[in-house]
């Protein structure tokens, strides 16, 4: 009996290992996916490559979480690692809730911060699952892999292999996977100095060998991007790596692995002279052009240096107004306009006497902290720019292995690039850009690289039950939340194509369908208000542009709701908006609307005298606005000068007739063309097509004066 009680012990032992899972291999394996899928990740009926890959990254690391905690009840512990690093984050979470208090719109802010939250959680999970060099290979690996199809993505939208954003070929059609080759650029040159670990790390000749070919590739894509402000970033992260290499002294992994760091040195090397700008071989390969000005003034004028400088003023702008706890976050794109007004108004903006469109960031990330936080903003943001470098140099001081050093060194470098390339671009707005920083500054704060600068909270019994029910019920709750937001972003899309289409009903209850399922609606409002304006729902469509005014303050939205203001009797109401366009140097197109808009305000209010000085100053200006013409020569024969009207309605009918006769040549010529396009173009036509029948009905009634 007693040999058959162990053969049975031994059996149920065996099942045991047998349905045993390993929770942590697994999460390091899904980090692993993870980190591979979200760079690649796009939908075809999604707005915004961005949006998409934000949902994805909320959804994901929900799925890490809620398996994270299935891991603590197994074990009847949960072992939660804190790096230093995590204080000063949980800082910059505190300081965007209290934002809150003079934000445009408070779901803006929570929206903005659920990206940041997540990111600090997936953060959170690394550093405490990433316990082996392998898996640290494991996952640079994947992210490598993911930088090289999103790079082969954009060469082939170079070529005009693939569609890119217009169907040509050239840097214009580069949006890969991001939907900008701005984004891309940055993404690949965050990871080179962090990737450079595998070529030190990997036992796999074949494995290096192709991580070389990999590590090159991303790079060659970064130099035929032509990016001023990464190759900017790359150079600091060259200085850095070279500084903390000389303090630190990791000789003996480039000593043992010289042949392959030679080789990748030299792959790039080459590459540089095949594809950099300014590289002898790029003529033969014709993948960049040249340019005979300087670099400095090169420099600035390819990267809209101007343009830059203007974005940075209106977000000091706000922070004047709004110094301690900033306008918001999120809210920069909301309050964009009417302090782009205010600036011009200022002695700094005198000089800026061009046309720049709405920046819905500020082109700088620490200028748009500092306007969306305020003082308590500075503080959180420099309470972190203070504990990375005493981070890392506690980590590098703490560590003895040489090659956990240079490993740290490159993890470091590669934030030293996102950082000084934050001065004049916004990657901490951007998925795919926010998770090279975090998985790098994650892997340096892991157990694989020692446990310095760390501490270790436990939780068990009751606290663990409901640590463990409070992270899945928020990581549901936030999943849902985001996959409804998602579905209504599908359906905006498909609102957007029907109104293109003229299917103006179903795009009405398309886009209402989209506002009740969105969390916090913005452009919906605006395309929702076309479709009623078309539909001739004009106090329908007035209340959805008001409800743009704190969610998507574009300068076409103030237009629109002049516009059907006008039309409804609301001049007050017009007058405010057109006053703010016409302050804020607007593009020519909607500067001549705006001042249009402006005369029939006057005709509104019986100012007939005034609405005409104003039509005839449009039209010196702008000699091809038709609807100044066509007003004229209303205005002028309600006053009884038929012979006036007549000139005014007869050029107007001439103007009418040239732009519909390239129109709809256009559309005839086209063997295809992008539904936006032919959307736009019908809808031109259309509106056309109702100015020539309204300006010969006017025609019509005037007296036939007879020649002498």
């Amino acid at each position: 009996m007693g040999k058959k009680g162990r053969s049975r012990q031994r059996k149920q032992q065996s099942k045991v290992r047998r349905f045993y899972v390993p929770y942590d291999r697994i999460i390091v394996y899904l980090i692993a996916a993870f980190v591979f899928s979200l760079p690649l990740f796009i939908w075809p009926t999604i707005t915004e490559y961005g949006y998409a890959k934000t949902i994805f990254g909320i959804v994901g690391v929900s799925i890490l979480l809620i398996l994270w905690g299935i891991s603590a009840l197994v074990k009847n512990e949960w072992r939660i690692r804190l790096p230093w690093l995590v204080y000063p984050a949980l800082g910059l979470i505190v300081v965007s809730l209290l934002s809150l208090a003079n934000a445009t719109n408070g779901r803006v802010v929570i929206q903005s911060l659920a990206l940041v939250l997540f990111f600090f959680l997936f953060y959170l999970v690394v550093s405490n699952f990433v316990k082996r060099r392998e898996d640290v290979n494991l996952i640079l690996y994947s992210l490598l892999m993911s930088a090289f199809l999103a790079s082969l993505y954009g060469l082939l939208q170079y070529l005009g292999v693939m569609r890119g954003a217009q169907g040509g070929h050239g840097l214009g059609e580069v949006i890969s996977t991001m939907g900008n080759r701005n984004y891309l650029g940055g993404f690949l040159a965050y990871l080179l100095f962090p990737v450079t670990i595998l070529i030190v790390r990997l036992k796999s000749s074949i494995l290096r060998a192709l991580a070389i070919g990999l590590i090159a590739f991303s790079f060659g894509t970064v130099m035929l991007l032509q990016q001023t402000g990464t190759i900017v970033g790359l150079v600091a992260g060259a200085i850095a790596f070279v500084v903390a290499w000389a303090i630190f002294r990791p000789v003996e992994p480039i000593k043992k692995n010289r042949i392959w760091l030679i080789a990748l040195l030299a792959v790039l090397a080459f590459t540089f002279l095949v594809e950099a700008p300014s590289g002898p071989l790029n003529s033969v390969v014709g993948l960049s052009a040249s340019s005979s000005s300087s670099w400095i003034s090169r420099a600035w004028a390819h990267n809209a240096g101007k343009t830059r400088s203007w974005d940075w003023w209106v977000g000091w702008e706000m922070f004047k107004d709004h110094p301690l706890f900033g306008v918001g976050m999120g809210n920069y794109k909301l309050n964009f306009v009417p302090y782009k007004a205010a600036f011009l108004a200022t002695p700094q903006g005198a000089p800026y006497d061009f046309y720049i469109p709405r920046a819905a960031q500020a082109h700088n990330e620490y200028v748009q902290v500092i306007a969306e936080m305020g003082a308590l903003g500075i503080i959180a943001l420099l309470s972190i720019l203070v504990m990375l470098p005493l981070f890392f140099w506690v980590r590098l001081r703490g560590n003895t292995d040489e090659g956990d050093r240079l490993d740290l060194i490159l993890l470091g470098s590669g934030v030293v690039v996102f950082l000084v390339h934050a001065l004049f671009s916004f990657p901490a707005h951007l998925p795919a850009s926010s998770l090279v920083l975090i998985l790098s500054l994650a892997l340096a704060s892991a157990p694989a690289y020692g446990e310095r600068a760390a501490r270790e909270v436990r939780l068990s019994g009751w606290p663990l039950k409901g640590a463990v029910a409070a992270v899945v019920l928020f990581s549901l709750a936030a999943s849902v939340i985001g996959i409804r937001d998602y579905e209504a972003n599908i359906l905006l899309g498909k609102g957007i194509r029907q109104l293109q289409m003229g299917q103006t009903n179903l795009a009405e209850a398309t886009l209402n369908k989209s506002a009740a399922l969105d969390f916090c609606p913005r452009q919906t409002y605006y395309y929702l208000a076309t479709a009623q304006i078309n539909l001739k729902e004009y106090d329908q469509a007035l209340e959805s542009l008001e409800k743009c005014e704190n969610r998507f303050a574009d300068e076409s939205v103030y237009l629109m709701r002049a516009n059907v203001a006008v039309n409804l009797g609301k001049t007050d109401v017009a007058q405010r908006d057109i006053d703010l366009l016409l302050s804020s140097h607007p593009q020519a197109t909607i500067e001549a609307q705006a001042q249009y808009l402006n005369a029939m305000i006057s005709f509104r209010n019986k100012d007939y005298m005034k609405a005409t000085e104003q039509l005839e100053d449009l039209i010196k200006k702008h000699p091809t606005f038709e609807r100044a013409y066509m007003s004229l020569g209303d205005l002028y024969r309600g006053r009884g000068m038929p012979v006036t009207a007549r000139k005014y309605l007869e050029q107007a009918l001439s103007i009418i007739n040239k732009a519909l006769s390239r129109a709809n040549k256009k559309l005839s010529a086209a063997t295809s063309m992008p539904v936006s396009e032919y959307g736009k173009l019908r809808g031109q036509i259309d509106s056309l097509t109702q100015e020539k029948q309204a300006v010969e009905e006017s025609l019509s009634t005037l007296p036939v004066t007879s020649s002498p």
